[in-house]
């Protein structure tokens, strides 16, 4: 599988289906169910503060979060189009943050949640949202800071400890929302890479796969005897190229039919590739004709191959009604030396299996 080995297809396959397996409706709805908990949550904690400390602006603005996340909480389940609650939710954190600030200054840093609503909002898939969501927060955490950059300006003044006492919470809360985002985000990342991974090595395979036999088609297997040929030069190892073709097949299709003859192609197809080595290639090569080659190998050993495939190929035995019968094949073996053109080392291993349909059929040939 090239660079992309058939070990990390499995490992990309596994995570997937893993995936698929955890990742239910129920689950996806507690994704977005339990950030607005929170919020729902930490706007009860800043009325709580507010109030205490006498900013009634914010502690009454707080209210109205509060019931806002009380109804989104409530109906949520029943919102067909859940993004429209999570833009609300930003806009109401927009304008949260912004009269926070107004309010209490700049050093209390209610104006990191525009910040960090930037990196946020780019994980939504309306991206004409995304850039005017990051406009207004960009504009407002300018204008925010350059007017209330003085804690003198803010409508209260709440001192240097009750800053520091926002700041920490404001710190908190932002981070816990940073990390939980980017933990949702990796996992949905890793997936899409995964699945694009697959499904580019999918495509790769049916291009290069015959959809019948499942061996390599014509087009793979002349990639694969270009590297072969290539490394050959390299090494200075001799290959040896086979090619076979079923003997009498037109006569199976026009008896049996086209259906059953695929079905015969299968089966010779299955045995040629499973006493073909590791290290070797199996295509069909054109219509009942298949190849294989063989690198660091010599002729001997192909015709050794090219027999044992011809004597398992005659054990098959095809029933079509109350008719039983065999295929047999015959092959053409030729070795390929390193200085060699592979397209005359796959002629002549063309010639040799001609030779052995001249003689007799149901044999290797692999001498001139």
């Amino acid at each position: 599988m090239n660079k992309y080995t058939k070990e990390q297809y499995e490992k990309d396959v596994a995570f997937i289906e893993k995936t698929d397996r955890f990742v239910t409706e129920k689950k996806i709805y507690l994704a977005y169910f339990v950030p607005l908990c929170g919020c729902l949550i930490t706007h009860i904690m800043y009325f709580l503060i507010f109030f205490k400390t006498g900013i009634d602006e914010m502690a009454i603005f707080n209210i109205f979060s509060i019931i806002f996340y009380i109804v989104t909480v409530s109906v949520f389940k029943y919102v067909k189009e859940k993004l429209y609650i999570i833009y609300a939710a930003i806009a109401e954190i927009i304008i949260h943050a912004s009269l926070a600030t107004i309010c209490v200054g700049l050093v209390a840093d209610f104006g990191m949640f525009l910040l960090m609503l930037v990196t946020i909002i780019f994980l939504m898939p309306n991206r004409k949202i995304s850039f005017l969501v990051l406009g207004i927060c960009v504009l407002l955490y300018g204008t925010l800071k350059l007017f209330y950059l003085n804690p003198e300006y803010a409508v209260y003044d709440i001192g240097i400890s009750l800053s520091k006492k926002f700041y920490i919470i404001n710190i908190f809360i932002g981070s816990s929302v940073l990390v939980y985002v980017s933990v949702i985000y990796t996992m949905m990342n890793n997936y899409k890479e995964c699945k694009l991974r697959v499904q580019n090595e999918q495509l790769r395979i049916m291009a290069s796969t015959d959809p019948l036999t499942k061996l390599s088609n014509r087009r793979a297997m002349q990639k694969n005897l270009a590297e072969i040929c290539k490394k050959s030069k390299t090494t200075g190892n001799k290959y040896v190229i086979a090619i076979g073709d079923i003997d009498n097949f037109k006569k199976v299709n026009d008896t049996y039919g086209h259906d059953f003859g695929d079905s015969v192609l299968s089966t010779v197809a299955s045995v040629i590739d499973e006493n073909v080595p590791e290290n070797g290639f199996t295509a069909r090569w054109g219509g009942e004709e298949f190849l294989f080659v063989i690198p660091d190998a010599d002729v001997k050993e192909g015709f050794s191959y090219a027999e044992k495939i011809i004597h398992m190929i005659r054990q098959q035995t095809f029933s079509k009604g109350e008719t039983t019968f065999s295929v047999t094949m015959t092959f053409g073996v030729c070795e390929g030396l390193p200085d060699d053109n592979i397209d005359n080392v796959i002629s002549n291993a063309d010639k040799r299996l001609y030779k052995g349909k001249m003689n007799g059929k149901n044999h290797a040939e692999y001498a001139d």
